[in-house]
């Protein structure tokens, strides 16, 4: 007879949180896509404390996302509509509409994001292994990154005119 509990995940599939800093923000892989048959992955983003951060305006292709606020206070974009969320606030951002998300004041922030169907995480794990020494400037500026971001990941920045 085995002491074994059936819930109990084998030594071998057990992977360590992968984490990335991109311009002060951390992101951790929390759930990747080959743990789910990719059918979602989650990724914890921190922002430090300190100055205002954003992501800026950006649709992903291919994912759908669910944002949990764990911390902090945020104002979203989706859309043409501003959101405003802080702890516990959940958002569902459909695939193929702009977003964007800002953390506001100088307490650090937290979200918990859930991409479905899982495959950006790939996206954090290239640019965060990556020699890039500005991945802010790299990302709005180098049309290698970004002919990447589109061509790998269909995600696409929304450059809007004034």
């Amino acid at each position: 007879m085995s002491n074994k509990n059936d819930n109990e995940v084998p030594p071998q599939d057990y992977k360590p949180i992968e984490q990335y800093i991109l311009n002060g923000i951390s992101y951790k892989i929390i759930v990747s896509g080959n743990q789910t048959e990719n059918k979602y992955s989650i990724i914890e983003i921190t922002f430090p404390p300190g100055e205002e951060s954003e992501i800026p305006l950006h649709k992903h292709g291919n994912e759908s996302l669910v944002m949990h606020v764990i911390e902090g206070n945020f104002s979203f974009r989706y859309d043409k509509e501003t959101l405003e969320g802080n702890q516990e606030t959940v958002l569902r951002f459909e695939k193929d509409i702009s977003h964007s998300y800002r953390k506001i004041g100088k307490d650090q922030g937290k979200l918990l994001v859930t991409y479905t169907p899982a495959g950006l995480e790939d996206f954090f794990r290239e640019l965060g292994t990556s020699k890039i020494e500005d991945s802010k400037k790299s990302i709005q500026f180098d049309p290698v990154i970004i002919h990447l971001l589109e061509s790998n990941y269909n995600w696409r920045f929304i450059f809007e005119s004034d």
